[in-house]
């Protein structure tokens, strides 16, 4: 690794320390004799303003008390404010803490497989300095499903994410949040996960707006669609998104979309990501727009339909 880089990672480091905090749960869990037992569960956050701190919802899902410890190990009581399990994404609020430099947020758009990217966080509950690893970005638009349902469009990363990481910030070598880490595989090596920035900014803005997620649905699984899927697959097109499933009684099934077609394009707009068709979805939902125009692949067969969500 070259002096330059060496250097840009520890200024990165330096400047983002401060704002990533060990964020501390309390659940109550109930054993086989119905007795109700409190539980401590650990997780990472970090600050986007002076007040505001993102981490990963089933960091905080079910909790009854929250806290943020910062580096410097002060606590700090907390309140949930909204939470978004689609994105595995949740907005908590702390006051108190006095003048925070909070993290920049990136273009998880302009991701790039083998981009360097850091990880900061407090895996296994270790307090004090967020712990630092590196990665490169391994793929993008991954879906994996997990004890709380299926997530669509994560980063694949190689930099070690351990427990406790949950909630923590995936950053470019520009200091800027990529993503927010949110999943292992167990029993695998070098193989994490985070949510693509992008989601994460609209569960924020909708639940700053709303007071919850309101969110569109389409009702579709899909993943991103690419060369060697398409030869594996012997479809006429490589990018887009390729339907894995489709939720009975949902618009998309209404509107006769099928597994294993192809989505190339929506209003016009060409897709080459199941992120980019959620993020269209919900700004379009929030500016009041209801209906969706698609353009579907379905063997040599291209056609539009119209989707009323």
């Amino acid at each position: 690794m070259s002096r330059d880089i060496e250097s840009r990672i520890i200024d990165i480091v330096e400047g983002v320390r401060s704002s990533v905090v060990s964020i501390i749960t309390t659940r109550l869990m109930v054993d086989e004799w119905l007795n109700a037992t409190p539980m401590k569960g650990l997780g990472t956050g970090f600050f986007i303003d002076d007040k505001h701190i993102i981490t990963a919802n089933h960091v905080v899902q079910g909790a009854t008390e929250l806290s943020v410890v910062t580096p410097d190990g002060e606590e700090y009581e907390a309140e949930l404010l909204g939470t978004d399990p689609e994105f595995d994404a949740a907005l908590i609020r702390t006051r108190g803490i006095g003048s925070v430099k909070p993290v920049r947020l990136g273009d998880s758009d302009k991701l790039r497989v083998g981009q360097m990217v850091l990880a900061v966080g407090y895996p296994l509950g270790l307090l004090g300095e967020p712990t630092v690893t590196l990665g490169v970005i391994s793929a993008i638009g991954r879906s994996i499903r997990t004890p709380v349902g299926i997530l669509e469009g994560l980063i694949q990363t190689d930099a070690a994410i351990n427990p406790g990481n949950s909630g923590g910030p995936l950053l470019n070598l520009d200091g800027e949040v990529i993503g927010v880490n949110t999943a292992i595989i167990a029993g695998a090596q070098g193989i994490g996960f985070a949510i693509p920035i992008n989601l994460v900014k609209l569960s924020v803005e909708e639940i700053l707006r709303f007071g919850r997620v309101i969110r569109p649905r389409l009702g579709i699984y899909g993943v991103d669609l690419n060369k060697p899927m398409a030869k594996y697959f012997r479809l006429p097109v490589d990018r887009g998104i390729l339907v894995a499933g489709v939720m009975p009684g949902s618009p998309a099934d209404d509107a006769g979309i099928r597994q294993g077609d192809v989505i190339t394009a929506i209003d016009d707009e060409e897709l080459t990501s199941i992120v980019q068709l959620k993020v269209h979805l919900a700004k379009k939902f929030m500016e009041g727009n209801r209906l969706f125009n698609l353009t579907i692949v379905r063997g040599r067969t291209r056609y539009r339909v119209r989707v009323e969500i």
